[in-house]
């Protein structure tokens, strides 16, 4: 199926040798689709950070650094995420603090036990390390969200440590 969505792109600043600022890189970003997934879905990941604070004098491109599954302990993560009409996905948890907000489509956030939620392009889903899937319910059209997904102390209830859950089981 053919992603019909606009190309992701970056547009990167740093500072010159006198400390103006001015554009660094300016380029779309591959989308990829995550191994394990048949249906069209693709993720593109524009920037990383390894700490936090984040070091905006670094010369390392962001998009280089290593992640994890979806995160990094130690840093952030931006991703966009374009997901096919009827596409659902696994059951997850990050061990994140993550804000997604809908650009094109209509997404549904589907919680364990059974609730769906519709959220529309402008909406923001703060996820604090919670179970959650992702559902795009339209029969034709494409939806993308991006991510922004920040490390977060582990998640525990009644004094057990809830685990990361991968979007691969």
């Amino acid at each position: 199926m053919t992603n019909p969505l606009p190309p992701c792109r970056r547009v990167v600043t740093t500072h010159d040798d006198e400390g103006n600022a001015k554009v660094w890189l300016d380029e779309e970003v591959k989308r990829v689709s995550p191994p394990g997934f048949s249906d069209g879905v693709s993720f593109a990941v524009p920037w990383v950070t390894d700490t936090s604070p984040a070091d905006c004098q670094t010369p390392i491109d962001g998009r280089t650094l290593k992640i994890g599954e979806l995160t990094n302990e130690a840093g952030s993560v931006v991703r966009y995420v374009d997901m096919p009409p009827k596409h659902v996905s696994p059951m997850h948890r990050t061990i994140s603090l993550d804000y997604g907000f809908v650009l094109f489509g209509e997404l549904e956030l589907s919680l364990p036990d059974g609730s769906k939620t519709l959220v529309k392009p402008g909406d923001v889903v703060v996820q604090r390390g919670t179970d959650h899937a992702w559902i795009n319910p339209s029969e034709t059209e494409w939806a993308r969200m991006v991510y922004v997904l920040l490390p977060s102390k582990p998640i525990v209830v009644d004094g057990k440590e809830l685990p990361a859950k991968s979007i691969h089981s």
